[in-house]
């Protein structure tokens, strides 16, 4: 059956509307009457067993709260992408960039790291200005992850140049740096032997507080000019327990050993 008066659906034998409170058994009955019933239309409307479907209110406000909460959702999303997509960085090409320079050189300093006293001996300074291609951050309780907690991939000449239009599927781990390309890529940029020996994996290691803070900000897409030295680690702690690590003091071997061993002394972003 319907109301008559707001024409709902409602349960047969049904004696009011539970939507507009009309008495449908008095519908025809004077205003006066209606008003007598009053007290009983709003008894019946407590203690009634029959369910009584959602206001339309509640359903728009419910809707509501569903679209509040999805723009709150995109929102947050935006703000992690502008928190971490700057210190993620980009991937960019730089045309210009010549080879690293390095002097032989001698000297060594001492530093106590994790229960390690560890002797640094300096064979070059070096300077090396280059496109930051990859990072890599270490973590844990190693006297290497201590010692240089973030692995920089580095490259220059056609590697930097062509960065943004080869994919080298550059990635680092387990304290190296790997990449690929296609062969017609290869060819492009002179080969295999130019490609390896162009860019480098270098463990950095900062020579005080200002250049770890420097470091730290290193990301995909920096140009920048880092100086040091290439150095050698001998370190050792007090159960004689020994650590030893060598710096690569060229550009063109593979494979273990190969990466750069660097006591940064300064970090400086060109553009």
């Amino acid at each position: 059956m319907r109301c008559p008066n707001c024409h709902e659906q409602l349960p047969d034998n049904t004696d009011f509307c539970y939507h507009c409170g009309t008495f449908i058994n008095s519908y025809n009955t004077t205003s006066s009457d209606t008003v007598s019933n009053n007290n009983s239309v709003t008894s019946s409307l407590f203690n009634m067993s029959t369910p009584v479907e959602s206001f339309p209110v509640r359903k728009k406000r419910f809707v509501l709260n569903q679209k509040l909460l999805v723009i709150l959702s995109f929102c947050f999303v935006i703000i992690l992408l502008l928190m971490f997509v700057p210190k993620i960085g980009i991937r960019r090409g730089i045309s210009g960039i010549g080879e690293p320079v390095q002097e032989e050189t001698t000297g060594y300093t001492e530093i106590d790291v994790g229960g390690y006293e560890v002797s640094i001996y300096k064979l070059y300074t070096y300077e090396i200005e280059a496109l930051v291609v990859h990072t890599k951050n270490y973590y844990g309780t190693g006297l290497d992850k201590k010692l240089a907690p973030k692995d920089v991939a580095l490259a220059w000449g056609d590697v930097a140049k062509y960065n943004d239009t080869i994919n080298f599927h550059w990635r680092q781990g387990q304290r190296r740096c790997y990449w690929r390309l296609n062969a017609h890529d290869l060819d492009y940029i002179g080969g295999i032997g130019y490609a390896a020996s162009h860019f480098s994996n270098n463990h950095l290691i900062a020579s005080n507080k200002s250049v770890k803070r420097k470091i730290k900000k290193l990301k995909k897409g920096d140009h920048v000019v880092i100086t040091g030295f290439l150095v050698n680690i001998d370190a050792e702690n007090e159960s004689g327990k020994s650590y030893i690590w060598d710096t690569s003091t060229s550009r063109d071997d593979e494979g273990d050993g190969a990466c750069e061993l660097i006591y940064v002394t300064d970090v400086k972003w060109l553009d």
